[in-house]
């Protein structure tokens, strides 16, 4: 058999299908890492949206219930029926007596979700001592009572 130089040519066809196949996954697995990073900065983000909303509806209903409280000046109780999950994870809100960068003696509520590092922080003005406290997402009872203002999980 003569050698003309075209032996090697079906080894160059098979060696260059291989690196474009090499080249193509790995391009794809840094495509499919990289939307992987961008999918859970915006669960972040959302949820921690969502837990300010919450604390923000709850914060006015706080106060709203120490109003009616100190013109009625017997217990009240108000249930509220907050959502239970946000961005499909569950989340606690602490009553605090101290709220992180806030000016003054400012109470707060703290909002933190369970699955995903989410948590924020709102401030609430009452003219009773709010109680430290935590209770789960869903309903929540805000009690107030003798100038105290507490939170209790309405789920019982």
């Amino acid at each position: 058999m003569i050698d003309d130089g075209t032996a090697d040519r079906g080894v160059t066809m098979a060696v260059t299908h291989v690196l474009a196949l090499g080249i193509s996954a790995a391009l794809l697995a840094v495509l499919l890492a990289g939307s992987g990073a961008v999918l859970e900065a915006e669960t972040e983000r959302a949820t921690e949206r969502s837990l300010e909303t919450v604390g923000q509806e709850l914060a006015g209903e706080i106060e709203a219930a120490d109003r009616l409280a100190a013109g009625e000046g017997d217990e009240t109780v108000t249930r509220i029926d907050a959502p239970r999950t946000v961005a499909r994870t569950g989340y606690a809100v602490e009553a605090r007596d101290d709220c992180n960068g806030a000016a003054g003696d400012a109470d707060c509520l703290r909002l933190s979700a369970h699955a995903v590092d989410a948590t924020v922080h709102v401030q609430v003005s009452t003219a009773g001592d709010l109680e430290s406290s935590t209770v789960p997402g869903g309903s929540i009872e805000i009690v107030v009572e003798e100038g105290r203002v507490t939170l209790e999980g309405g789920d019982r």
